[in-house]
């Protein structure tokens, strides 16, 4: 067989099979059943076209670019093969089985869409063979590309889309690079480069991210609608980033100036670095390293810290909106750190000389420490496992630590740092504070001007 001519499939079984129903086909019966074999037998035995770029108009319906015998169409796999540059053009929307590119050498494919569309079942870009050019297929023109079952991208190749959908599986390897079009994926499994389309980018399926893998995101949105295990790096660009489902993170996600949204829940062994764009988490299993947004950080769920777990405040704001259970450290910046509900505390909880604000219960068995930002509890502060043996620790802020329910010091190291200490409870209310010897550098009562009872149990040391 002569390079570049047509490969056609099993043609001496297809006149077996066609002469077998011929000499049978007496009955309506065995004409139903020759009909249906046929109509499969289109889909299932296509043809192979190889290009052979014989002559100047780079048209993919001439024939004469693929040996002259005809062009690939439904059914049908087309392959690019060869050390040279190809460039194909459409001049009508193209649907077939399989496009092959970089097949047997290594090479550049350009496929001009010139706004029509063309519809593969699957797309490999293969970078098995090494030449004179990488091996890059890339799709342009202002047309779209649409496959429907699997595409790949081997490793050290690159496949450049402007608008496409992936509706199938995506094996990664190599490099994608979406343009300005929107750009559509199914399941994607990444270990290359993925660098997002600068208008939208859509993962609808489960996404994983290999060790080494990237996804990149640009001016663009980029939304993962499903679940995300991700082991190597998400970053994001100035675009919107959203998480729609859950999301297992021992790799990197980082921010930039776009907006970051984790809808599900988010397991976090990693780290997750924002930028300066709002972040917002729903339930939070952290055990890794969480640095908040320069302007806004979120928990709209629960959030667990484990033990070796941290999350970091910065100049922004950060707010915790349900319950908190820390065994790590969470740490304060000179941005405020709101608490709205109940917190435990096993680990350390460490402000800065931004305000901190406790809107709900706390139970400190660990260490809460206090720097030049006030520090308020609104809800009741106590210990439960902490004893005389092993008290918490608290530290108040050297600037205003405010009460404005009942406090226990009964297993607490109570460090006053220098600031004062105000005991206020709502107008003709009163407030417990239960002591066991601890010193308080300045106390005030009432505060804001309410009649309010402190009554204390121990002693108080001023």
């Amino acid at each position: 067989m002569l390079f570049g001519d047509t490969v056609k499939t099993s043609a001496l079984f297809q006149n077996t099979i066609f002469s077998f129903f011929l000499k049978r086909a007496r009955t309506v019966k065995y004409c139903a059943v020759f009909a249906v074999y046929v109509l499969c037998a289109i889909g299932a035995w296509g043809t192979e076209y190889t290009w052979t770029d014989r002559v100047t108009d780079s048209n993919w319906k001439n024939v004469n670019n693929w040996g002259g015998s005809g062009y690939p169409g439904t059914g049908d796999t087309a392959i690019f093969t060869g050390n040279t540059e190809v460039t194909v053009v459409l001049d009508a929307d193209i649907t077939i089985s399989t496009i092959k590119t970089g097949t047997g050498g290594a090479n550049k494919v350009t496929i001009d869409t010139k706004g029509h569309t063309l519809t593969t079942t699957n797309f490999t870009v293969n970078a098995g063979a090494t030449g004179s050019y990488n091996t890059t297929t890339v799709i342009t023109g202002n047309g779209k590309l649409t496959v429907s079952g699997t595409a790949t991208v081997s490793s050290g190749a690159e496949m450049n889309v402007n608008a496409a959908n992936f509706s199938g599986t995506v094996t990664n390897n190599g490099t994608i690079t979406c343009g300005d079009g929107a750009v559509t994926f199914g399941e994607t499994t990444n270990s290359g480069g993925i660098t997002c389309s600068t208008t939208t980018t859509v993962f609808n399926d489960a996404v994983t991210v290999s060790a080494g893998g990237t996804i990149k995101g640009t001016t663009g949105t980029a939304e993962f609608k499903s679940t995300v295990t991700n082991s190597g790096t998400i970053t994001g660009g100035s675009g919107a980033v959203t998480f729609g489902g859950n999301v297992t993170n021992d790799g990197e996600i980082n921010g930039s100036s776009g907006t970051i949204t984790f809808s599900g829940t988010t397991d976090n062994s990693g780290t997750i670095t924002a930028s300066d764009g709002a972040v917002t988490f729903g339930e939070t299993l952290n055990s890794g390293g969480i640095t908040c947004s320069t302007t806004t950080t979120v928990f709209n769920g629960t959030v667990t810290v484990l033990t070796g777990g941290t999350i970091k405040g910065t100049t922004g704001t950060a707010e915790f909106k349900s319950t908190v259970t820390n065994s790590g450290t969470i740490t304060g910046g000179s941005g405020s750190v709101t608490f709205g509900g109940n917190v435990t505390n096993d680990g350390k909880i460490t402000a800065s000389n931004g305000a901190v604000t406790f809107n709900g219960s706390v139970m400190n068995n660990g260490e809460i420490s206090g720097s030049s930002g006030d520090i308020t509890f609104i809800g009741n502060y106590e210990s439960s496992t902490a004893t005389e043996a092993t008290p918490a620790q608290f530290t108040a802020s050297s600037g205003s630590t405010y009460f404005s329910s009942d406090a226990d010091f009964s297993y607490t190291t109570f460090n006053a740092n220098g600031g004062t200490v105000f005991f206020n409870s709502s107008a003709d209310a009163g407030l417990t504070l239960k002591t066991n010897g601890q010193a308080f550098n300045n106390v005030t009562l009432p505060y804001t001007g309410t009649t309010s009872l402190l009554t204390v149990k121990g002693t108080l040391n001023i």
